[in-house]
């Protein structure tokens, strides 16, 4: 007998198991009409009041408008850019082409830049702001570091500040874009008059501090630094490379101005 009410047990579990499977590739179908088990529909109510394709029909609809939701969530701005209409049928896109794998909704759009950048070509400006609000999202999900500050670094002897290296918080990313990206978030942010779009070629720094992302562009010699400092050069090497390729007349007050600058804006993390 409890063999018998095992087995029950076992078929109950795997009865579920294959039901619930059923439904989710019924859900990321990119047909809302194509039903591929017998067996799964059998399983639902079919009446006269709602029948079976309605009632799938509810949740297949739902699942996508809160996966567009979720997309519009992570990038409000690239949505005033495209405007409703074109966001929306390029979320629905995003959806049939990148099904989310994972269960927390927050991470569905890591490919939309990537996707935008294959689906709608004719608007490199829109590719770029994908990729900055992605990064601003990424600098707020970071997982928190020690912040170096200015007074962990006063009683480290002269001789010994050639050999420092540093590491910048894990928030902390770098872009180079094309366009005036930057300028043109700020003005949807702030509902401002929309720029004309240019080539500009400028160097980006995102991070967190203080609970919230932040952004600023880089002179050329800064962004170069940091790319060498996140290489692992210390601060002598840093102070050496600045000599020969930033034209710095005083290369070892160039690289302390930006070390300072980096630890008031807390984006040293440890050294």
């Amino acid at each position: 007998m409890k063999s018998q009410v095992n087995q029950i047990k076992i078929q109950a579990r795997s009865t579920l198991s294959q039901l619930q499977n059923d439904f989710q590739a019924y859900l990321l179908d990119s047909s809302p009409n194509s039903i591929k088990s017998a067996a799964f529909t059998k399983l639902i109510i079919n009446d006269k009041k709602v029948g079976v394709n309605t009632r799938l029909g509810i949740y297949y609809k739902a699942y996508r408008l809160r996966m567009i939701e979720a997309l519009a969530n992570t990038y409000p701005i690239l949505k005033a850019l495209l405007g409703d209409d074109l966001f929306e049928k390029t979320a629905r896109s995003y959806i049939e082409n990148y099904p989310s794998t994972v269960r927390n909704m927050r991470w569905v759009g890591d490919q939309m830049s990537a996707h935008i950048n294959k689906t709608l070509p004719q608007y490199p400006i829109a590719v770029e702001m994908a990729a900055f609000e992605w990064g601003l999202s990424l600098a707020f999900d970071a997982k928190d570091a020690p912040i170096l500050t200015l007074q962990d670094l006063v009683n480290i002897p002269p001789e010994n500040w050639a050999d420092l290296r540093f590491q910048f918080h894990p928030s902390m990313q770098l872009f180079t874009f094309k366009l005036n990206v930057l300028r043109l978030w700020q003005a949807l942010n702030n509902n401002e008059a929309i720029p004309k779009i240019i080539q500009i070629n400028e160097d980006c720094i995102v991070w967190r501090k203080d609970l919230n992302s932040h952004y600023r562009s880089l002179e050329s010699a800064e962004h170069a630094a940091i790319q060498y400092v996140t290489a692992g050069a210390s601060f002598g090497e840093l102070c050496e490379f600045l000599q020969e390729n930033a034209d710095s007349e005083d290369a070892t007050m160039k690289a302390a101005q930006c070390l300072s600058v980096w630890l008031n804006e807390g984006l040293i993390s440890t050294m």
